[in-house]
Order: structure tokens, then sequence, then C-alpha cells
């Protein structure tokens, strides 16, 4: 299963970040309540699995959290590092997610 977000695929969920790989890509924490889906945080990571497990807004995440904690991933391999900052720019403007960076 995926998502789409914006213009975006997202693969996913990921209920434990054991099975996400240390590659590049832009991770989104995702509550699911009700078959209902917001977005809590997005962000550009080098190593996704490392990356996610010692983020900062993680508290953030669990304090908004009214359901079921997930996380999506977009590969982003050959991407350069503006464009995925665009990215993750572009998606925080579209969906002002609760956590993560002002």
């Amino acid at each position: 299963m995926s998502i789409k977000l914006d213009k975006y695929s997202f693969q996913g969920p990921y209920l434990s970040i054991d099975k996400i790989k240390d590659r590049s890509g832009i991770y989104a924490v995702v509550c699911e309540v009700d078959n209902e889906f917001f977005l809590l945080d997005v962000g550009d990571i080098s190593k996704l699995r490392k990356g996610i497990e010692n983020n900062d807004p993680k508290k953030c995440w669990m304090k908004n959290n009214k359901g079921k904690l997930t996380f999506y991933i977009h590969r982003t391999l050959f991407l350069k590092q503006r464009g995925k900052d665009l990215i993750e720019q572009g998606l925080r403007e579209l969906y002002q997610p609760v956590c993560g960076r002002d």
C-alpha cells in the first residue's frame, strides 16, 4: 500500500522502523484515526531508519498521535539535496504538519 502526498507516492505503512532501509529519502509520520490520515511530520534524511529513530520531534509525534502511528517513505536516491529540500518544503507548506521544523 502507499499514500500520495501532493504528487509524490510514499511507500508504507510501516508500523515499525525495523523494515525501513537506511537509504536516502523523505519520511512522513502519519496518524491514522478511523481510516483518516493526519500528517504529523515530514522530513528529508540521508539514512531513513537511523534518522527516524533518532529524530528530535519524536515526543511531538507521541503527543499528537490520537490513533495508529505509521511511517511512510519516498525514496530519493538520485535526487540532489536542493530537490529533496523543495519536496519537503512543499509538503510542509501544503499540509502544515504539527511537528518538525517551523
